[in-house]
């Protein structure tokens, strides 16, 4: 994404308030132990999509298979593509990838109803999965409220109880809280579950920095004004 500056919102500021400390001198807010960001260096791309391979290697070494198809680490060194992921430490734990202007075909009424559209979801597998999982899905819902959005929603491969996409779907409805709207199936006829949650504000601030754009150079997106 080149050309039009891109508007940035940082969560906190970087001039954080301060507090008195136990002998009345000032004391900086402590930092958020995490931070969401756009990628917009080669450094962080390489170190999301190595994020994304070592996700595929365990899957395979556990005989499961990925749910998306292609090579979806390729996809996060594009510049084109609208992705985000959350570091700690300066190290990612976990990606995804955000569809600000949806077209939702698969999707009936709701259609009509603006949302932001998340996919491919990885974290890294040596992170607790619940734990992270649940941190992206808190950050969408309160992303999708600052852009004046209704819904936050997902795609997500469906399957026979007891496969890998089954299970993935349980932990994204039971750990994460992802509401699911209905089956659906997808051109090559696999099948799909359509799952929702609705836009809202986290107040994420002392747990999350947030420095991803509202407003992309390739977006008409309106922004709502940051809190």
């Amino acid at each position: 994404m080149t050309g039009t500056p891109m508007q940035v919102e940082h969560q906190p500021p970087l001039e954080a308030p301060v507090e008195p400390g136990l002998l009345g001198e000032p004391t900086a807010a402590p930092r958020p132990p995490y931070e969401m960001r756009p990628l917009l260096t080669e450094q962080d791309r390489d170190a999301v999509a190595e994020l994304v391979n070592q996700r595929m290697k365990w899957l395979d070494q556990r005989w499961l298979a990925p749910p998306y198809p292609g090579d979806a680490a390729s996809l996060f060194r594009e510049q084109w593509v609208d992705s985000a992921a959350l570091f700690e430490d300066r190290r990612p734990v976990g990606c995804l990838r955000l569809d600000r202007q949806p077209t939702l075909p698969r999707w009936d009424a709701e259609i009509s109803e603006p949302s932001v559209l998340v996919s491919l979801a990885f974290t890294a597998p040596d992170r607790r999965t619940d734990l992270i999982g649940r941190l992206m899905t808190l950050w969408v819902q309160d992303f999708a409220s600052r852009l004046g959005m209704m819904w936050a929603r997902c795609e997500v491969p469906a399957g026979a109880p007891g496969s890998p996409s089954m299970h993935l779907l349980e932990h994204l409805k039971n750990r994460c809280g992802w509401q699911f709207v209905r089956s659906a199936t997808e051109r090559a006829g696999r099948p799909l579950a359509l799952l929702q949650l609705p836009a809202k504000a986290q107040r994420l601030e002392p747990l999350i920095c947030c420095t991803v754009p509202l407003q992309t150079a390739d977006s008409n997106v309106t922004a709502r004004p940051g809190r």
